[in-house]
């Protein structure tokens, strides 16, 4: 399967106060440019409606060596790595204007029948399509094995513009989520350079979480959190995080 790249020029409403895209928004493109993807492969939405199935994210890699500003143009090349049973592994290149690379970005994949909710069997017919090409962004995922234990906790509750098509909380939402708990002075004076989510259960309208975090080991990252973000009345864990700051330049 031949790569597929997509272009995209940021807009005023989609930049943060520094004129520079928004995280949320980045997440957003890449998400675009792999339905468009599809969509050009031939299997699109209304193919996947008729399955009663549907690409459900299970985890992000991001990591972002430059944030383009208001009216700057970049394209998003992706492509599929490698598919398995049910599992696909997606991977994503973002470049300038000048064409060169400034983040790249790594996914996982996994196919659902919507009425069970369960993993099924990517079908035969895309996996002809989609033939992967063995190339990746990156050699690994952070390990989420060890407990997280959380030391602060913001309330947030699951609004009407949360809500996707899917009819559950949208998965650029937990980034923004896990934001709003990184502290001030790092937030203001230093840059995201790099977050990894994965996402365990999910969410929908009505619901009330927790978003906790913690300070990642620092032989790791000297400035870098852990996150998790869970049910408040459950305590059943939603989605896992980790973000990397470095210095603004």
């Amino acid at each position: 399967m031949k790569k597929y790249r997509k272009t995209f020029e940021i807009p005023y409403y989609e930049s943060d106060k520094n004129g520079r895209i928004r995280q949320v928004s980045l997440l957003e493109y890449l998400g675009e440019t792999s339905g468009a993807h599809t969509d050009y492969l031939g299997f699109n939405s209304k193919k996947l409606q008729e399955l009663n199935c549907a690409w459900m994210l299970n985890r992000w890699k991001v990591k972002i060596h430059k944030y383009p500003k208001v009216k700057e143009k970049i394209s998003i090349e992706t492509w599929t790595s490698k598919m398995d049973r049910f599992y696909a592994n997606r991977e994503f290149i973002i470049y300038d204007e000048e064409d060169n690379e400034i983040g790249r970005a790594s996914t996982v994949w996994i196919f659902i029948d919507m009425n069970k909710k369960k993993p099924v069997r990517i079908p035969a017919e895309f996996l002809e399509i989609a033939k992967p090409v063995e190339e990746t962004t990156f050699d690994d995922f952070y390990d989420f094995k060890k407990e997280i234990e959380i030391e602060e906790n913001i309330d947030f509750h699951v609004r009407r513009s949360d809500i996707d098509y899917n009819n559950h909380v949208n998965n650029t939402k937990y980034l923004s989520w896990i934001l709003e708990t990184v502290p001030d002075n790092i937030y203001e004076n230093y840059r995201l350079s790099e977050f990894e989510l994965l996402y365990k259960k999910e969410t929908v309208y009505g619901n009330t979480i927790l978003a906790g975090i913690n300070i990642l080991d620092e032989e790791i990252h000297e400035k870098g959190f852990i996150h998790k973000i869970i049910d408040s009345n459950t305590g059943e864990v939603h989605a896992l995080g980790m973000t990397k700051w470095i210095d603004i330049k």
